[in-house]
């Protein structure tokens, strides 16, 4: 059984346990320097992306890594959910099942206000502006056919290889958002706008334009 990570990226991503390797800003002899951005700009980014969370259903709050372990252990390999991290310097971890059993990654919040997976400082992570978005990503490129993703075990020995497949719910959302995210995975990106819909169903699908 795995506990939380380390990620490394390259043409394949992967996540990181332990010890946080990445830190604010960084100056000579070890100064941190936390980048200007206001905190009007913080709590919308964080209101906005805890609301999109809370409508997803797979966002399980207040969970810890021992529960989240014991919810996924006998579910298939590539189910996942979002819980609120148990380390004060993150705000989220995200918890999927692999082939060695159910393991967690940190979710960082960014100096330029986003969200990547927990990493080494050499990894070219990808960043998002909202955690559901993150994960939406990470999804689609499981379901790749030459995708390759795998979180490295604290001591870096072995590769466990991780699929996103299915979100985990602890909630069943409701049916308006179940139709909204069907609609979403069977159109592409802004084809949404050119259904003959009225403007508020097109508000309301834009207000979660996710597939999970």
């Amino acid at each position: 059984m795995l506990d939380s990570l380390t990620i490394a990226t390259s043409t394949t991503d992967v996540e990181t346990t332990g010890t946080t390797k990445m830190t604010v800003g960084s100056a000579p002899n070890g100064v941190l320097v936390a980048k200007r951005r206001s905190s009007y700009f913080d709590l919308r980014r964080l209101a906005n992306t805890i609301a999109t969370l809370e409508a997803c259903g797979w966002y399980w709050g207040a969970l810890t890594a021992g529960q989240s372990k014991a919810v996924l252990r006998t579910k298939e390999d590539g189910a996942f959910l979002v819980r609120d991290s148990e380390n004060s310097a993150h705000l989220f971890s995200l918890s999927v099942k692999t082939p060695r059993g159910p393991t967690s990654v940190r979710i960082h919040y960014t100096e330029d206000g986003k969200f990547r997976l927990d990493s080494d400082k050499k990894s070219d992570t990808p960043e998002f502006d909202c955690v559901v978005k993150l994960v939406d990503y990470y999804v689609k490129q499981s379901e790749e056919e030459n995708a390759q993703h795998f979180w490295l075990e604290p001591n870096g020995r072995r590769e466990v290889p991780v699929k996103l497949a299915r979100p985990l719910r602890g909630k069943v959302p409701p049916l308006q958002h179940l139709c909204r995210t069907v609609i979403h995975k069977q159109t592409s990106e802004g084809e949404q706008d050119k259904l003959p819909l009225p403007k508020p169903l097109k508000s309301f699908l834009a207000e979660y334009p996710y597939r999970l």
